[in-house]
């Protein structure tokens, strides 16, 4: 079977354009929700949040991260409009994918986040020889790791004293799900 594209009633996954790079350009640059450039930086791999990025960085970290076998990198469209970013990457190991979504503050709570997370795991799970797909969670984002428990993701361990903020050290957490546990929640009609 030939999958021609993720969707569901509720979101689509699109390739980025001018418009959606020029979008992200200014929430790094310009928005004022200091959690928001973090988890645009840890996307980016950018290890400076609170540096300025111009549209051609924006658009060089795009494409030096769409370049990479097994990787990819979109925008996520609700209802027509470009509400944030998704991430999934097997490039190292394609029986462990990692995945990452990053809805913008102003679309978050409007299940966005959960079904497009839904729809990697059925990717990952259903067209891939993944055996565990894992995430990341800095454990400053209490709401990041709720949504990630939500999603029946279990903590898989920890990256101490990955990063700084304010001065201060903080850990990376680690969450996994495992196959069995997709499977499980599959026949429950929880993914």
């Amino acid at each position: 079977m030939q999958i021609h594209g993720l969707h569901s009633e509720l979101v689509e996954f699109h390739a980025l354009d001018d418009a959606q790079l020029a979008e992200i350009q200014k929430h790094q640059n310009q928005d004022t929700n200091t959690d928001l450039k973090l988890e645009l930086s840890e996307l980016l791999e950018s290890e400076l949040p609170w540096a300025p990025l111009t549209l051609e960085q924006v658009k060089a970290k795009f494409e030096e991260l769409q370049k990479e076998n097994r990787k990819s990198v979109f925008g996520i469209w609700a209802k027509n409009r470009f509400v944030g970013l998704g991430y999934f990457a097997a490039d190292w190991d394609p029986w462990s994918p990692f995945i990452a979504v990053l809805i913008w503050p102003a679309h978050r709570r409007n299940g966005f986040g959960s079904e497009t997370a839904k729809l990697l795991l059925r990717a990952a799970f259903e067209h891939s020889i993944a055996h565990v797909v894992e995430c990341t969670v800095p454990e400053w984002n209490p709401a990041g790791i709720a949504f990630a428990e939500s999603l029946g993701f279990k903590r898989a361990g920890a990256e101490r004293r990955s990063g700084v903020i304010g001065g201060k050290f903080y850990d990376r957490l680690f969450f996994d799900m495992l196959r069995s546990e997709f499977d499980e929640l599959r026949s429950k009609g929880q993914v």
